[in-house]
């Protein structure tokens, strides 16, 4: 059983490019499990083939230029964590997503 994920990005994986479902459908979540996302076409969580923009090196400056964010979403606290790309790092926060 692969492992559960503890947080999630607050952008969906295609903004990130990463590869959609094999039935070609785009419109993709993030899984409950670590290195899935969950297609809701077939309803099935799945491995995709690339992860885009985490297969390499990522400049979050640029990336926040292009208006990709990295804030990220604590599943079991609900609480969201906004990175901040002048200390490449997360920094908690009380507001809601």
């Amino acid at each position: 059983m692969p492992e559960k994920r503890e947080w999630c990005y607050l952008q969906p994986p295609a903004v990130f490019e990463v590869a959609p479902c094999e039935c070609g459908n785009h419109d993709t979540q993030w899984s409950e499990f670590k290195g899935h996302l969950w297609c809701p076409e077939c309803k099935k969580d799945f491995i995709p083939m690339h992860n885009g923009v985490f297969d390499g090196p990522i400049p979050a400056e640029l990336a926040a230029n292009l208006g990709i964010t990295f804030d990220r979403y604590i599943i079991e606290t609900g609480e969201v964590e906004r990175y901040d790309t002048k200390q490449l790092g997360w920094v908690r926060s009380t507001e809601n997503a």
